[in-house]
């Protein structure tokens, strides 16, 4: 019989009380509950889907947001959801029109999300709670998603510009963003 953590916000973490990662997640979890400002506030169950999705499907960032000041990892696990998310559109789908729609949708999510409206999806409602939290751009998410558009009818950069403009509209975007997502002035790292 493990002993699992109690639910944060009525979700549980497989991870057993007693470990360091389940006080870790807990401390997370509460810090993003708490932050919500500006009107929006994050459901736990929203950044539970965002922190176990950067944890399966991108380990390093995972293992880097931990090491983040408390006050920014609930913005950089939104950030590097919505990356994971927007990134698997292409290889989801055969059909370059249903990838596009869901570029679509993305578009008008982030805008949505910006406004501190987001629809009913955990990526779209973690991103509003941390646009709430401090100014992200929203150029940068665009960025993103055009890129990430563009991806659907090209295999291959045609040349090595072409590749480094891919890499500064997507990896640079989100770095933009991260570091817009810092923590405000005066708040110690």
């Amino acid at each position: 019989s493990k002993k699992y953590c109690a639910p944060v916000g009525r979700q549980r973490h497989p991870f057993r009380r007693e470990s360091s990662t389940c006080k870790t997640l807990c401390r997370l979890l509460e810090t993003m509950l708490a932050r919500g400002r500006r009107g929006y506030q994050t459901s736990a169950k929203a950044l539970n889907y965002c922190v176990e999705l950067v944890q399966e499907r991108d380990v390093e960032r995972y293992l880097c947001n931990l090491s983040a000041p408390a006050a920014v990892r609930p913005a950089l696990f939104a950030l590097h959801a919505f990356n994971l998310e927007t990134a698997r559109v292409r290889s989801s789908t055969r059909e370059p029109q249903i990838a596009r729609m869901r570029f679509v949708w993305w578009r008008s999510t982030v805008t949505a999300a910006l406004r501190g409206e987001p629809p009913d999806n955990p990526v779209a409602q973690a991103l509003a709670g941390a646009a709430a939290g401090g100014g992200l751009t929203g150029r940068f998410f665009h960025q993103m998603l055009e890129a990430r558009e563009d991806d659907v009818d090209t295999t291959q950069p045609a040349d090595r510009a072409e590749l480094l403009r891919y890499c500064e509209r997507t990896a640079g975007s989100l770095l933009h963003l991260s570091l817009e997502a810092r923590a405000p002035e005066g708040e110690n790292c």
